[in-house]
């Protein structure tokens, strides 16, 4: 062992020892930087990706916000006459209370559609018919919007009652929907 330390090298072994230890070095580069360089650089784009992800969230987020607060400001500054309420489903017992006050007299044929729920909100649809004269039928139907509860007037007619052209009898019908709060 001793005759081979002070043995003196051959120029291809030293080729071969010197290519060994490039080998060498460039395997501890490898296995030392470039693997450890690489690895967290994926984590790094893994997470900005996950911030921008979580930034377009945000953006969306604060688009509604914003709009949901531009709606509340809106609703805030109207007179208080004019806001509606949107009550918790099933309101039909209030809603036909309102409905012999608001119809008085008037002798309405009143039919509702089945109600749809959708994305949290019922939707009650009602049929009405009724005959009265024209400042009758105004006040009613002004009374049938203004009831407090969020609705919607749709399919509108007025025309004169059917045989009774000279008299200012009216027959009115439309439709009204009302929405609710579905849980």
């Amino acid at each position: 062992m001793a005759n081979l330390m002070n043995r003196s090298f051959s120029r291809r072994e030293k080729i071969l020892m010197l290519v060994l230890a490039l080998v060498g070095m460039v395997g501890v580069y490898f296995y030392l930087v470039h693997f450890p360089v690489t690895t967290q650089l994926a984590e790094i784009e893994e997470q900005r990706a996950a911030v921008a992800d979580d930034t377009v969230i945000a953006q969306a987020r604060q688009q509604v916000y914003q709009s949901m607060k531009a709606e509340l400001e809106e609703i805030f500054s109207m007179p208080e006459d004019e806001i509606t309420v949107m009550p918790k489903y099933d309101n039909i017992q209030a809603l036909m209370r309102e409905f012999n006050v608001i119809f008085d007299g008037a002798d309405p044929e009143l039919s509702f559609d089945p109600v749809t729920v959708e994305d949290g909100v019922a939707v009650r649809v009602m049929r009405f018919t009724f005959t009265s004269d024209l400042e009758r039928a105004k006040e009613i139907l002004a009374r049938l919007t203004g009831t407090g509860y969020r609705c919607l007037l749709d399919s509108l007619s007025i025309t004169p009652e059917e045989g009774n052209l000279e008299t200012d009898v009216l027959q009115v019908s439309g439709t009204i929907t009302f929405y609710e709060q579905a849980d």
